[in-house]
């Protein structure tokens, strides 16, 4: 399954922004763990509503193995450093896993984002300025095999 979940954020001037990263992680728990974890949930949220949707137009059912899932952030410049980029993925991995404990959020379409369900990997940086976000694709691996991602039967 690949989906693309497109970024809310605007700049002060009103142009695209990219998916909040480790710097705006950072500067949110400073100005108070709450603050902290209204971005978490409001980003995780958005993540799941865009997993959800690409989940019901190609019938993903969620595996009960392992998973391969794989980010391509896209952004308005090459000015982030990654690591402040890749920062993001705890929302994404967070939008897509299946809710579990106090987390009332999650599309569901992996059992979680643990070292045991999934083996992450980052695509490229790609740029488009007027439409930042991250491309997330999610592939079975079955018996050791990856499996094409799209409609399970």
């Amino acid at each position: 399954m690949r989906f693309f979940v497109p970024s809310k954020r605007k700049t002060k001037a009103g142009a695209p922004a990219p998916l909040d990263g480790m710097n705006e992680m950072v500067n949110a728990e400073r100005n108070g763990r709450g603050y902290a974890n209204s971005i978490k949930r409001r980003n995780g949220r958005h993540v799941e509503r865009c997993c959800t949707r690409a989940m019901e137009e190609c019938g993903w059912v969620q595996p009960r193995g392992r998973c391969v899932v794989t980010l391509t952030f896209v952004e308005t410049s090459r000015r982030r450093d990654p690591d402040n980029i890749f920062g993001g993925a705890k929302f994404v991995l967070d939008g897509i896993t299946e809710p579990k404990g106090k987390r009332t959020y999650g599309a569901g379409a992996i059992v979680d984002d643990s070292q045991k369900w999934i083996e992450l990997r980052f695509g490229e940086i790609l740029v488009d300025k007027e439409r930042p976000g991250c491309w997330v694709e999610i592939e079975e691996i079955r018996d050791g095999v990856q499996e094409p991602s799209g409609r399970r039967d």
